[in-house]
C-alpha cells in the first residue's frame, strides 16, 4: 500500500512540475509578445532557453549551490556555457542546478518504472551527466560551425579593408551584413568590436575573442593578426592571406574526412553486407550438398 502511494505522489509531483514550466514558458511568451520589442540583432539563442525553462525548479536550489566548495567545476562550465555562446543568461550555478534538477527528475521517473534500486541509481546518475553531456556538445557545434564560417567571414573582411575601410570599421559592416544569419563567429566579432568600443584595444579584444571560442584556428588567426599590427604590416594583405590558407585548410578537412568515410564503411559492409553476398552466392551449392 505504502509503495503505490509514493509512486502516486512521485507521478503526480512529475506531471505537475512539466505542467509548471509549460506553463511558466507560455507567460513568458505571451508577455514578450504584449511589450512588442523586436528581436536584438545577435539575440540569446534557443539553446538556452532549453535551460532557463528549469529556472523555477532549480532556483530552490541556488543558495545551497553557491555554498558548494565545486569553485573548478562551475569555472569549468561558465567556461563551457561562453564558448558554447551562452554565457549571457547560463551560469555555472545554472549548469549545476540543471544537473541537480534533471538527476531528480529521472530518479523519479526511475522510481516510476522500475523496483530495482541499480536501475533508479542509473537513470538517477543520467539524468546528472545528461546536462554536461549537452552543453559540452553545443560547445563542440559551435566550434565547428566557427571553423565552417571563417574562411567567407575573413574573405569579407579582406573585401572590406582592401575597399578603403579601417579594421574596426569592416568588421562593423561584416556583422551588419551577417547579422540575419546569426553566424557564431560574426557574433565573436562583434562582441570583439564592442569591447574596443569599452575602451579595450584591438590586441586585447582579439585575445579575449580567442580565449573564448579555443579554436585552434582562431588562435592562429589572431595571432596572425596581433603581429601584423605590432610589425606594421598591411591588414588587408594578411585578411587575404588568411582567408586562402583557411580556405584550403576547410578543403583539405573535407577530404580527409571522406577518406576517413570510406574507412569506418569498411566494418559495417564486412559485418552486415559481406555475409548477407556469400549466402546468396554459396546458399544454393550448400543445399545442393545437404539434399545429396
Amino acid at each position: 500500500m505504502m509503495p503505490g502511494i509514493v509512486k502516486l505522489l512521485a507521478l503526480v509531483l512529475f506531471f505537475g512540475g512539466i505542467f509548471f514550466a509549460v506553463y511558466g514558458l507560455v507567460r513568458k511568451l505571451k508577455s514578450n509578445e504584449m511589450m512588442g520589442k523586436p528581436p536584438a540583432d545577435f539575440d540569446i539563442p534557443e539553446e538556452s532557453r532549453f535551460v532557463l525553462l528549469f529556472k523555477p525548479f532549480y532556483s530552490l536550489f541556488l543558495p545551497i549551490i553557491e555554498r558548494i566548495p565545486l569553485d573548478g567545476y562551475r569555472q569549468r562550465m561558465k567556461k563551457y556555457a561562453v564558448t558554447a555562446g551562452l554565457e549571457n543568461d547560463i551560469t555555472g550555478n545554472d549548469i549545476i542546478g540543471f544537473q541537480l534538477t534533471t538527476m531528480l527528475i529521472f530518479g523519479i521517473l526511475g522510481f516510476m518504472l522500475f523496483d530495482n534500486g541499480v536501475y533508479i541509481a542509473m537513470a538517477a546518475a543520467f539524468g546528472l551527466a545528461y546536462p554536461y553531456l549537452w552543453l559540452s556538445d553545443k560547445k563542440k557545434q559551435r566550434q565547428e560551425k566557427i571553423k565552417l564560417s571563417m574562411p567567407d567571414v575573413v574573405d569579407m573582411l579582406s573585401l572590406s579593408v582592401e575597399a578603403g575601410l579601417a579594421f574596426n570599421v569592416a568588421v562593423q559592416k561584416v556583422c551588419e551584413v551577417y547579422r540575419r544569419d546569426k553566424d557564431p563567429f560574426v557574433v565573436e566579432l562583434f562582441l570583439m568590436d564592442q569591447n574596443i568600443k569599452l575602451g579595450r584595444s584591438r590586441d586585447e579584444a582579439l585575445k579575449m575573442m580567442a580565449e573564448r571560442v579555443e579554436v585552434t584556428e582562431l588562435d592562429s588567426f589572431v595571432s596572425i593578426l596581433i603581429q601584423a599590427n605590432k610589425m606594421g604590416s598591411s591588414i588587408a594583405d594578411v585578411l587575404k592571406s588568411q582567408a586562402d590558407r583557411m580556405r584550403s585548410e576547410r578543403f583539405m578537412n573535407a577530404e580527409k574526412i571522406g577518406a576517413q568515410a570510406s574507412q569506418k564503411l569498411l566494418v559495417p559492409m564486412m559485418i552486415f553486407i559481406f555475409p548477407i553476398i556469400f549466402i546468396v552466392i554459396l546458399g544454393p551449392y550448400i543445399i545442393q550438398l545437404v539434399m545429396k
